[in-house]
């Protein structure tokens, strides 16, 4: 997966800069796309600290796919849970606590934390973190 990759980089896509952003109480920098879609790095011009794509419908999972695509991940929005299983075997833990969807949680070590959200459409939900100092922030969700 391209870590390196900064979503001001699609051309004609409203980005906001947020340079004094906190991500699970880590303050760095971050690139928001409306509000459902953050590129956080804990300083600018590192690699990817964490990224997330938050209650995407069917009619922007184009738009975020080509994303996907542009950072070299396997999966896509709308693909169903059994893709995902069939990708990264079984989740670590399950949250139902949004309305409409699970989240899987996968723990693949100290740097790298992954969740899905699947709605009635599929893969709607998206979060990869790969600091430590933020997955131990998070643990809780193991």
């Amino acid at each position: 997966m391209d870590r390196s990759f900064y979503l001001s980089s699609l051309d004609g896509v409203p980005v906001t800069y947020e340079h004094d952003f906190s991500y699970s109480g880590i303050s760095g920098y971050a690139e928001v796309i409306g509000c459902k879609i953050v590129f956080f790095r804990k300083n600018r011009n590192d690699f990817l600290d964490a990224l997330s794509f938050i209650e995407i419908s069917p009619d922007g999972y184009g738009f975020c796919n080509n994303i996907l695509e542009k950072i070299g991940f396997s999966l896509r929005f709308g693909d169903r849970f059994e893709k995902i299983r069939e990708n990264f075997g079984a989740e670590n833990s399950v949250d139902t606590f949004f309305d409409g969807y699970d989240r899987y949680n996968y723990f693949m070590g100290k740097s790298l934390f992954m969740s899905f959200c699947i709605g009635s459409y599929g893969l709607n939900g998206l979060e990869i973190i790969f600091s430590p100092e933020i997955i131990d922030g998070i643990s809780g969700f193991r």
